[in-house]
C-alpha cells in the first residue's frame, strides 16, 4: 500500500510570520495537557486505593466462604458412610479418616466425630459394646463411661472423633449442664446441617472464653434411612445420631488471610442470631491476632452477611489504623496520548472475539447435542434388553419317568409350535434331540440325585431344533404313580442377549469417554475400561464401597448429590460441566451427563454415567487466545508504524531547515563569535531531535535496512566519537575495541543508534552524571562478535530488568524519557540475528552484551573508509531544485549555493518537467521533493526520463521507505535522501550524482 499523501504544504505566498506562534501553541497545549493529566492521576489513584480495598475485602469474604463450605462438604459423606454402616468399629472410623486425608486438606479442622443415640435402658448394653472394641487397641476401652454420669432417658454419646481426644470420646451431647442439646435437635428434626453460636468444645468446657478457644461446630443428623424423613416425627423418631465437625474460628481466620491482609485489614465478624439466644456473638476479631489493631473511623467499611449452615455471620471489613496501602502505578502519558489510535484496534480485536467464542460455542452446543443423541441411544438399547428378560416365559411339561408326557402349559404349546395334546402324542422321544451328547448324563444324574438340570438341544413339531435350560425332578404323584417335572427355557435369547451385552461392554471400554452406573443407594456397580484408567483402577479391582463422591472433587461431589442427581431423578436425565478427581491428582474438566433408570412400574433402577473430557476444546480455546493477543501486537505496532511515518514526514522537513540554516549561520561567523556557542546548541539539540525520530522509526521498523557484511569496530568507533563531544566533563567515556577485523552484517546507520542508545542509557544511570562507561569489542568463543556497553551507575533490580526492553517503559520522570531506547536496540539486534544478555544489580552497575554472528568476507564488500570531513565543491553546474516547501527550497538552494553550484528554484514537479523540456541542455542534474501536489518527485523522475534520458535525478523527502527506493531504482533515479541529511550528504551525492 503507497504511504499516505501527507496535507499540502501552505502556499509560497503564505506569511512566514505564522510560524511565530508555532512554539507558544504547542507550550500551551502541552502545558493543559499536562494539568489534565495530573488532575484525572490523582483521581484514578484515589479510585484504584478504593478498589483495591474492595477486592481484598471480596477475595477474604470468598477465601472465608469456601473454607467453611469445604468444612461442611466432608458432612455428606460422614453422613453417608455412617448411615450405611450399623456398626461403625474403631478401624473402620480411622480408615475413613485416613482415606479423606481431613487434617491435611481442611487446614483448621479441629475435629471430626461421630455421635450415636442411646436409649437409657440400652446403656449398659452399649457401654460394653464399646469397651469391648478391640479392632485398634488389643485392650479395647476397659475404662469407657458415657460422661457426664447420671440416668437419664436417652444419651447423644460421641462414639467416634479424630483426632484421638479422651476429654470429647464418650462425652453425651444430652449433658443438661451445657447447652449443646439445642443444635443437636435441631439437626435431628430439621435433617439439614446446623451450626453453634461461639462455643467452647468440650474437652475445653469449664474454662473461659477465649480467642484461640473459640469454637464452631457443624452438625448434621443421620438417620436408619439413605435419605432424611420428609416429616419431623418420623425423623426424630428414625435417627440414629449424629456427626460433625468443628474448627477454631482463629485458626481459620489465619488460613485464609495473608499476611499482608493481616497488616491491612481490621475483620470483625459476629453471630447475628447468638444475642437473641444469649450466647457469645463474637466470632472473630482482628484484635486477636494483633492485640493492637483497631479499625480506622475514616476509612471505607465493607459489610457483608456470610451464609454458615443453618446459622448467618455478620462480617464488617475495614482499613487498620495506621495501615498504608499499597501505591498506585501511574500510567505513562505516552499510552494515554495513544489510547485513541488504539481504542480501533480493540474495538477491531473485540469484534473478532464475539464472533470466535460464538464460533466456539456453537461447536460446544454440537457436541452435546451429539453426547445426549448417544445416551439417549444407549438408553433405549438397555430398555430393550432388559425388557426382553423380563418377559420371558418358562414351558413346563409334566412326564412320567420313560417319557411320557401327561400335560402342558400354555408357554410350553407357544414354544414347541403345537398344541397339548400335539406335544403329548410326541413325548419326551419326540422333544428331545437323541444326537445331544449332553442327554445321557442329564438322565443319570436324574436317576441318582432325584433331580437335574442342564443344557440341551430340543425340537419343535415342526422339526427346528434350539436350546434350552432344561430343570427335571421326580416326584410321586397324587395316584402313587411315578411322575416327572419338566421346566425347560428357551436361552436362544439369552445368549443372544449375553452377546449383545458383550459387545455392549466392548463398546463402552473402546470409549475414551468416562462411563459409569451406580445402584439406588450410589454405589459403583460398573465402570468402562477408561473410567477405571482415570481413577486409577485395574479391570479387576473390586468396585466395592466406590461411590460418586470417589470420582470428584469435593466442589463437584456437592454439585451432583445436590444439583445432578435430583434433577436427573426428577426429569430422567442431567447435564452439566463437572470435573474428575483423577488418580494423578489432577481434575479433569469433563461435560457430564446423568441418566436415571426405572424399570416398567417406574421404580428406580440405577443410575449411569457419561462424562466427556473437555481439555482438548479448553486448549483450543487457550490457543485461539494466544493468536488473538499475537494480532492484537501485530495491530498495534501497525498504527505505531504508521503515526511514525506522519511524525517523520512533518518534522524531518522542519529539521532540515533548522539544521541547513545553523550550518550556514555558523559559517559566515567567525569560529571565535560570541554567537557561536548558543548555535552550536541548537544544533545539538536539533540533532538530537533527529535521532529520536530515527529511533521511533527504527521501533516501528520503518526505516529502510541496508546490510551489508562490514567490520564492526570502525562504526563503534565513529559512534563513541560522536559521543564524547556531548558526554558532560564529569563522565568518563573508555573503548577497548578488538584489533582484529570482526565481520558482521548489519545496518551501519542502525548498529551506530545501538552504541548512542545504550551509552546514553549508561549515562543515565550514572548519579548526577559522576562515573564512568566503558566500551568494550571482542570475539567469543562460540565464534560471535560481543559489543559491551558497561556502567558504574545505580544498576537495577530485577522487576526492572525485566520489562527494559518493552516499548515505552521508562523509570525517567515525565518528559526525560520516552521508553522507546532499548526498544530499538532489541529491533535492531534481534533483525540482524542476534540478542541481548544484561547483568546488573541495584548498587552494582549494568553491564549490556550485545552478541552478532560472525559473517564471512564478501568479494566486493564496501570497506568503511574515515569519515571525510571536507564536502565536495561544484564547478559551477547548473542544477534544477523542485519543492513545494519555500522554507525547505530556499535552504535546499542556499546550501547547493554554497557548495559552488548555480541553483534555479521551481515550486512544483510540473514546472520542473516544463523547463526540462525548454531547455534540455541546460540543467545538469534535477533535485526534486518526493511529497508534492500534482506531481510526486517519481511523476518527475518519470516524465523526465522519457523527455531528457540521461539526465540524473535525486529525489528528497522527509519520510523514505523501503518501497519508495525500490520504486526510484527502477526509474533510474540516481539516489534518495531523507531532507534531515541535507548538511551532511547533500553535497556528496550531488557529487556522485554528476560523475555519473
Amino acid at each position: 500500500m503507497p504511504p499516505r499523501m501527507p496535507a499540502a504544504a501552505p502556499a509560497a505566498t503564505a506569511p512566514p510570520v505564522a510560524l511565530r506562534w508555532l512554539a507558544p501553541a504547542v507550550l500551551a497545549a502541552g502545558l493543559a495537557i499536562t494539568a489534565g493529566l495530573s488532575l484525572w492521576s490523582w483521581q484514578r489513584e484515589a479510585t484504584e486505593q478504593r478498589a483495591r480495598f474492595e477486592r481484598n475485602a471480596e477475595r477474604v469474604v470468598q477465601a472465608l466462604a469456601n473454607r467453611v463450605q469445604s468444612y461442611i462438604d466432608t458432612l455428606p459423606g460422614l453422613r453417608a458412610f455412617a448411615a450405611n454402616r450399623a456398626d461403625i468399629d474403631d478401624a473402620a472410623f480411622a480408615r475413613y479418616i485416613d482415606t479423606l486425608s481431613l487434617e491435611r486438606r481442611f487446614p483448621g479442622l479441629a475435629l471430626t466425630f461421630v455421635a450415636e443415640r442411646v436409649r437409657g435402658e440400652e446403656r449398659a448394653a452399649y457401654v460394653a459394646g464399646v469397651r469391648g472394641d478391640r479392632s485398634r487397641r488389643a485392650e479395647g476401652h476397659p475404662d469407657f463411661e458415657i460422661r457426664p454420669p447420671g440416668a437419664r432417658p436417652e444419651h447423644m454419646v460421641i462414639r467416634h472423633v479424630q483426632p484421638e481426644d479422651p476429654a470429647t470420646f464418650g462425652y453425651d451431647l444430652f449433658d443438661p449442664d451445657q447447652r449443646y442439646r439445642v443444635e443437636v435437635d435441631a439437626a435431628l428434626r430439621g435433617g439439614g446441617y446446623v451450626a453453634t453460636a461461639p462455643l467452647l468444645l468440650a474437652r475445653d468446657r469449664g474454662g473461659a472464653m477465649a480467642p484461640a478457644l473459640t469454637s464452631v461446630v457443624i452438625r448434621a443428623a443421620t438417620y436408619a434411612t439413605p435419605l432424611p424423613p420428609a416429616d419431623e416425627a418420623e425423623r426424630l423418631r428414625r435417627a440414629d445420631g449424629v456427626v460433625g465437625v468443628a474448627f477454631r474460628t482463629l485458626e481459620l481466620l489465619r488460613s485464609v488471610m495473608t499476611s499482608e491482609q493481616q497488616q491491612w485489614l481490621h475483620l470483625h465478624i459476629s453471630d447475628a442470631r447468638a444475642p437473641a439466644e444469649g450466647r457469645p456473638a463474637l466470632v472473630f476479631d482482628s484484635s486477636w491476632l494483633d492485640a493492637g489493631a483497631t479499625r480506622a473511623a475514616a476509612g471505607p467499611l465493607h459489610s457483608v452477611t456470610l451464609p454458615v449452615a443453618d446459622r448467618r455471620w455478620e462480617l464488617e471489613i475495614g482499613v487498620r489504623s495506621g495501615a498504608v496501602p499499597a501505591p498506585v502505578d501511574a500510567a505513562s502519558a505516552l499510552a494515554m496520548l495513544l489510547g485513541v489510535l488504539l481504542s480501533g484496534t480493540l474495538a477491531a480485536i473485540t469484534h473478532v472475539l464475539v464472533r470466535a467464542n460464538a464460533r466456539e460455542a456453537r461447536k460446544v452446543h454440537e457436541a452435546t447435542a451429539r453426547l445426549q443423541a448417544e445416551t439417549r441411544s444407549l438408553h433405549e438399547s438397555e430398555q430393550r434388553f432388559r425388557m426382553l428378560f423380563e418377559h420371558s416365559m418358562d414351558a413346563v411339561l409334566r412326564t412320567r419317568p420313560d417319557g411320557t408326557v401327561l400335560a402342558a402349559n400354555a408357554a410350553a404349546s407357544a414354544l414347541f409350535r403345537c398344541n397339548e395334546a400335539r406335544l403329548c402324542a410326541l413325548g419326551r422321544a419326540g422333544l428331545v434331540d437323541r444326537d445331544d451328547a449332553r442327554l445321557g448324563p442329564l438322565l443319570a444324574a436324574r436317576e441318582r440325585d432325584g433331580r437335574a438340570s442342564g443344557q440341551l438341544r430340543l425340537r419343535r413339531a415342526d422339526g427346528s431344533s434350539f436350546e434350552a435350560e432344561v430343570s427335571t425332578t421326580v416326584y410321586t404323584d397324587a395316584d402313587g404313580l411315578p411322575a416327572a417335572s419338566m421346566i425347560v427355557r428357551d436361552v436362544t435369547e439369552r445368549e443372544r442377549a449375553a452377546a449383545q451385552q458383550a459387545e455392549l461392554t466392548a463398546i463402552l471400554d473402546a470409549t475414551p469417554d468416562f462411563v459409569a452406573s451406580a445402584d439406588r443407594q450410589g454405589r459403583i456397580t460398573f465402570l468402562n475400561r477408561a473410567a477405571r484408567r482415570m481413577l486409577g483402577l485395574g479391570e479387576q479391582d473390586d468396585l466395592g464401597g466406590i461411590t460418586f463422591a470417589h470420582c470428584h472433587p469435593p466442589w463437584a461431589v456437592r454439585t451432583v448429590l445436590e444439583v445432578g442427581v435430583p434433577a436427573a431423578t426428577r426429569n430422567g436425565v442431567w447435564a452439566g460441566q463437572l470435573a474428575i478427581a483423577c488418580a494423578d491428582g489432577r481434575e479433569l474438566p469433563v461435560s457430564q451427563v446423568i441418566v436415571c433408570l426405572r424399570d416398567a412400574s417406574g421404580k428406580l433402577m440405577r443410575l449411569s454415567t457419561i462424562a466427556r473430557d473437555l481439555s482438548p476444546v479448553h486448549a483450543a480455546q487457550a490457543q485461539q487466545r494466544a493468536l488473538e493477543a499475537r494480532l492484537q501486537e501485530a495491530q498495534k505496532m501497525e498504527s505505531i508504524g504508521t503515526l511514525a511515518g506522519g511524525v517523520a514526514h512533518d518534522f524531518n522537513n522542519v529539521l532540515a531547515v533548522i539544521l541547513g540554516n545553523l550550518a550556514i549561520a555558523r559559517e559566515d561567523l567567525a569560529e571565535a563569535h560570541e554567537v557561536q556557542r548558543p548555535l552550536a546548541l541548537a544544533q545539538q539539540a536539533a540533532m538530537r531531535a533527529r535521532a529520536l525520530v530515527q529511533q521511533i522509526l527504527a521501533f516501528s521498523r520503518r526505516l529502510p535496512q541496508q546490510r551489508e557484511v562490514q567490520p564492526l569496530a570502525p562504526l563503534v568507533e565513529e559512534a563513541v566519537a560522536m559521543l564524547r563531544s556531548t558526554l558532560p566533563a564529569s563522565a568518563t567515556l573508555h573503548a577497548q575495541l578488538e584489533a582484529e577485523p570482526l565481520l558482521v552484517e548489519v545496518d551501519a546507520n542502525q548498529i551506530q543508534q545501538v552504541v548512542l542508545n545504550l551509552c546514553t542509557n549508561a549515562l543515565q544511570a550514572l548519579p548526577a552524571h559522576l562515573g564512568s562507561i566503558r566500551v568494550e569489542l571482542q570475539r567469543t568463543r562460540e565464534g560471535q562478535a560481543r559489543l559491551s556497553v558497561i556502567d558504574d551507575g545505580s544498576g537495577m533490580d530485577e522487576a526492572t530488568r525485566a520489562r527494559i526492553f518493552e516499548p515505552f517503559f521508562t523509570t525517567k520522570p515525565v518528559g526525560q524519557g520516552t521508553g522507546l531506547g532499548l526498544a530499538v536496540v532489541h529491533g535492531i539486534v534481534t533483525d540482524s540475528g542476534g540478542r541481548i544478555v544484561v547483568d546488573s544489580a541495584p548498587g552494582r552497575g549494568t553491564r549490556v552484551d550485545v552478541l552478532l554472528p560472525l559473517r564471512e568476507a564478501v568479494a566486493g564488500a564496501p570497506q568503511v573508509a574515515a569519515p571525510a570531513h571536507a564536502r565536495p565543491v561544484g564547478r559551477g553546474e547548473h542544477i534544477l531544485l523542485a519543492d513545494d516547501d519555500e522554507v525547505v527550497g530556499l535552504t535546499t538552494e542556499a546550501l547547493l549555493q554554497r557548495a559552488g553550484y548555480k541553483v534555479t528554484r521551481v515550486s512544483s514537479g510540473l514546472a520542473a518537467v516544463e523547463a526540462v523540456r525548454e531547455a534540455r541542455d541546460r540543467y545538469a542534474l534535477v533535485i526534486t521533493d518526493y511529497n508534492m501536489p500534482g506531481l510526486s518527485g517519481l511523476g518527475v523522475a518519470e516524465h523526465l526520463a522519457a523527455a531528457a534520458p540521461g539526465l540524473p535525478v535525486l529525489i528528497t523527502s522527509g519520510y523514505v521507505t523501503e518501497e519508495l527506493i525500490a520504486r526510484a531504482r527502477a526509474l533510474g533515479v540516481r539516489g534518495v535522501m531523507l531532507k534531515e541529511h541535507s548538511l551532511e550528504r547533500m553535497a556528496v551525492l550531488v557529487r556522485e550524482a554528476l560523475a555519473g
